[in-house]
């Protein structure tokens, strides 16, 4: 765990600590305790146990806040099963680039990947995976000119910051650096001036198209994914929100055929504690979808299609 992540989940556990769940957790580590401490007293009633306990119940206080403390440690990950398949949805918080699977990486209609402040920004997705998996930007602009051939374009202004080619939205391109699959899929137009925006509509659009992309032309791999859009693409809907539309419109594409065998939804630490994100409920949310998923209703909707 990185500095920023340790400092992060410190956080989101502190938040926890004063959330109004705290005092319930507290109750339920004395009761516990407590009926642990009657029983061995029923037990051993006979011997100096019982004094031994009344004679130390500074310590039997400070077990009881440790557990409570501990039952409040915020979960790291939460995963269900899809109901009549065999497929496994995960919603996680980290880091994208330490878990297994095939990446899914948000992009630009014009598929632009010039680091700097005017385009693509070092510290985004797209950014963090240029400078891992390639040496510059000119040996990845070479691979998606080979994957996007044969994808329908426009011709845009030259007298613009970034790429003059512009692609639809939800274009996916395949891309396989140093053995490892990833998917850039254009969630975002970028205007001349290099800023990117989005919609909700086009999020949804892009991943009906990825997860049709995958079935025809991925890899029967796990996938990893970030909260796509919440970035630079500017889109105004909360990061639960996105989720919860990922995870509808994947078991959508679900419903005729296995796109792939898991899908794990990565939520940064920083988001995580800066907009008090909680796993329970996203938990709870996942567990709803995934039991109850009704493939009869929602069938008839093209692959990735949102019931």
């Amino acid at each position: 765990m990185t500095f920023s992540s340790f400092y992060h989940f410190t956080i989101r556990w502190a938040l926890n600590l004063i959330s109004w769940q705290a005092p319930g957790a507290l109750l339920s580590s004395f009761g516990v305790l407590w009926l642990s401490a009657e029983i061995t007293t029923f037990f051993f009633a006979n011997s100096s146990w019982p004094n031994t306990l009344r004679d130390n119940w500074a310590w039997f206080g400070l077990a009881g806040v440790i557990i409570a403390i501990l039952m409040r440690k915020p979960k790291r990950i939460v995963s269900h099963k899809l109901n009549g398949r065999d497929v496994t949805l995960s919603i996680a918080i980290g880091d994208i680039y330490k878990m297994s699977g095939a990446l899914i990486i948000g992009s630009n209609t014009t598929f632009d990947t010039r680091l700097s402040r005017e385009l693509i920004a070092a510290a985004s997705v797209q950014g963090v995976f240029t400078k891992k998996y390639y040496n510059d930007e000119t040996q990845l602009d070479r691979e998606l000119k080979l994957a996007l051939e044969g994808e329908n374009f426009t011709e845009l202004n030259r007298n613009r910051a970034g790429k003059n080619k512009r692609y639809d939205i939800g274009t996916c391109a395949r891309l396989n650096p140093k053995d490892r699959t990833a998917y850039f899929l254009a969630i975002a137009n970028i205007n001349e001036h290099g800023t990117a925006a989005s919609s909700f509509d086009h999020l949804k659009e892009a991943l009906s198209r990825l997860w049709v992309f995958i079935e025809t032309k991925g890899t029967k791999e796990a996938l990893v994914m970030p909260v796509l859009g919440t970035g630079f693409s500017r889109l105004s809907q909360t990061r639960e929100e996105i989720v919860r539309e990922i995870v509808r419109s994947f078991i959508a594409a679900c419903s005729e055929r296995t796109i792939a065998d898991s899908l794990t939804i990565v939520i940064t630490p920083k988001d995580a504690a800066i907009h008090s994100i909680s796993l329970d409920n996203l938990g709870s949310f996942l567990c709803h979808e995934c039991r109850y998923v009704s493939y009869s209703n929602i069938s008839q909707s093209p692959v990735g299609t949102p019931a």
